[in-house]
């Protein structure tokens, strides 16, 4: 609606449009789902900057504990995470690699184990975290060995 004594709008006029479907476009390309646990590594998880994407390091992480028979439950390679199926009776590992600077990947390996089952309580609940010298804390400390040596540590 034009003013007529002035020649001037009276509502505001946008100068960028956006159409429905690019906009239904745009929202549908960015998901914020992940296959990561909601759940953060406990506090006495190992942790280290190792010298490969988060890609890389856990899809070798992967490799070697194959190769070791430790069965792998789930891996997510674009998420950058592991788990390992129950080991050594009740004892589990998690990785989750985090991108740090370009080519970098910060590591966090977890050993867990269940000392009881209770249906009624979530498994993260159930969960403690593995004793030193463990069966599985051995393992996630020979896995985060390997990790270092084969893809080099950084230091800051």
């Amino acid at each position: 609606m034009r003013n007529s004594k002035f020649g001037m709008r009276n509502t505001l006029v946008l100068k960028f449009r956006i159409s429905h479907f690019a906009f239904a476009l745009l929202f549908a390309a960015c998901t914020p789902t992940t296959t990561r646990p909601a759940f953060a590594p406990m506090p006495e998880a190992l942790h280290a900057v190792i010298n490969a994407p988060p890609e890389r390091v856990t899809r070798f992480a992967d490799s070697l504990l194959r190769a070791d028979t430790i069965r792998v439950r789930f891996v997510n390679l674009r998420d950058a995470f592991l788990e390992t199926n129950a080991f050594a009776g009740t004892h589990r590992l998690r990785l989750w690699a985090d991108p740090d600077v370009p080519g970098k990947a910060r590591v966090t390996i977890e050993a867990v184990y269940r000392p009881s089952e209770d249906p009624s309580r979530t498994r993260r609940d159930l969960e403690r975290a593995a004793a030193p010298g463990s069966a599985g804390q051995l393992r996630a400390e020979q896995l985060f060995a390997a990790l270092k040596d084969k893809l080099g540590v950084t230091t800051y």
